[in-house]
């Protein structure tokens, strides 16, 4: 049986309502990395709790490499939720990412 350790991961008070039950949420603005790295890790932490489709996408995005991919794949590793790290739990792909759920 795996070990589980527990992680604690402070967000900014302006991101309490991506832990709360709305279908559609969004971000506007902004170029700091606050907001994103923000939704990211709660999509990934939500995603452990329970099995979710979840698209990501910015306004303009013309490939993948311009996508949020690489922020998402980054918080992963950073969460230790990545291939080869305790809590693995994310296979992260070329083109998209897996949870075990």
């Amino acid at each position: 049986m795996n070990a589980v350790s527990t992680i604690r991961v402070n967000f900014p008070e302006k991101t309490a309502f991506l832990f709360e039950p709305h279908p559609y949420k969004c971000i506007y603005g902004g170029r700091g990395k606050s907001a994103s790295w923000s939704f990211a890790r709660a999509l990934l932490i939500l995603a452990r709790r329970r099995k979710l489709f979840i698209v990501c996408a910015r306004e303009i995005q013309k490939s993948i490499k311009e996508s949020v991919h690489k922020l998402i794949a980054d918080q992963i590793t950073e969460l230790g939720y990545g291939a080869g790290q305790p809590n693995h739990f994310y296979d992260v792909q070329q083109a998209e990412i897996i949870g075990k759920n």
